[in-house]
């Protein structure tokens, strides 16, 4: 396991969420290796919402992101990105956000998502009044069954509404399959292979009613890896992947490898197995089962008492020798998404192991 012990620890104060840059640095290259470089990446960055991740990746030969809100577009078109995708639905005030977005940009490739008539008619009268042109996606549903026309003729009347609407033009489809994650790798295979078919035969049946396709965008971290293969998609777009977390990593085999953590600090010990940390659910997102995260250096088997705003409550294993107020300890979350969203800042650890400066969380929130 990498050594996430910090140096200089005692300068943070906890809770802070740390980023490893070496780690980070590590996943980058090793999706390349994956796919054979970055020309079919669209790597999703609701996972970091950090510009100076997103930077990173972009040094690195990445130049097309997705994201999920205007504020994630936003963050990413002003440090230069020039191809954007914001794979959810834009409705209300949002469009009028988005369409501000692609008018003070105009040279940048700003596509969205949508799977209802009346959302299509409402981007067209926006961005013609504007005089704006923006791209759209039929958003197609694979199975997830969370959003999404459904696969064939459905799709094709929305795929012919946008390509006949004013101020819009038809880019392609977009897949999200989250519906595949199987911990069995032969089941998670074939669940991807026969939801991104769906797709695959609704782009051959667009393509001849004479409307070209210019792409499927598909497959989040579970099923990418499979999805690649697939004649018919041309970009995959994972976003946990480049921070990892134990619910990801806990069912799949990867190269990735931690890259955020939570530094947390021990504040009572009530009973002789009883501790709290300073990391309640302000720290680490609480939307998940337990256990919520993975402590590094104490057994498995500890039991998740109570979690509140801003305490963690654990009761060790017996036989386990009691941690001391202040002792730290080094939390993984189970969902790394969600927990990055809690902060305003980041505390970034070098290759030497040291803390080194701080990183905002550019787009947090919406």
């Amino acid at each position: 396991m990498f050594d996430y012990r910090v140096k200089n620890a005692e300068e943070i104060p906890t809770p802070a969420l740390l980023v490893y840059k070496d780690v980070v640095a590590q996943n980058i290259r090793a999706i390349g290796d994956m796919m054979g470089g970055y020309a079919r990446l669209r790597p999703h960055i609701k996972t970091h919402k950090m510009s100076q991740i997103a930077r990173m990746e972009m040094d690195e030969g990445i130049d097309k992101f997705k994201c999920a809100t205007p504020k994630e577009a936003a963050m990413l078109v002003a440090i230069g990105a020039t191809d954007v995708l914001i794979s959810y639905h834009i409705v209300g005030a949002n469009i009028g956000r988005v369409v501000d977005l692609k008018r003070l940009y105009p040279d940048t490739d700003l596509k969205v998502i949508a799977d209802d008539r009346d959302a299509i008619q409402a981007l067209s009268d926006a961005c013609t009044s504007a005089g704006v042109s923006l791209g759209v996606m039929v958003d197609v549903n694979t199975g997830m069954d969370r959003t999404g026309a459904l696969p064939g003729a459905p799709s094709l009347v929305l795929a012919q509404q946008i390509a006949q609407a004013s101020g819009l033009h038809f880019v392609g489809l977009h897949v999200y399959d989250g519906h595949v994650g199987d911990f069995d790798g032969d089941m998670r295979e074939k669940t991807a292979f026969e939801s991104i078919e769906r797709a695959v035969e609704t782009r051959c049946l667009i393509a001849q009613s004479g409307i070209e396709v210019e792409k499927v965008v598909a497959s989040g971290s579970p099923g990418f890896e499979h999805t690649q293969r697939v004649d018919g998609v041309d970009e995959v777009s994972p976003g946990t992947w480049i921070f990892w977390d134990t619910s990801y990593g806990e069912k799949l085999e990867s190269p990735f490898q931690w890259a955020a953590l939570v530094l947390s600090s021990v504040i009572s010990t009530t009973r002789e197995n009883l501790i709290t940390l300073d990391a309640g659910s302000k720290s680490i997102a609480p939307d998940t089962p337990v256990p919520h995260f993975r402590m590094i250096g104490l057994p498995d088997e500890i039991v998740f008492v109570r979690r509140n705003e801003e305490h963690q409550l654990l009761q060790l294993p017996e036989g386990t020798p009691r941690p001391r107020v202040g002792d730290q300890f080094y939390l993984v979350p189970r969902h790394v998404c969600t927990t990055v969203n809690l902060w305003d800042e980041v505390c970034v650890i070098d290759e030497n192991g040291m803390f080194v400066e701080t990183w905002a969380v550019d787009a947090r929130g919406h």
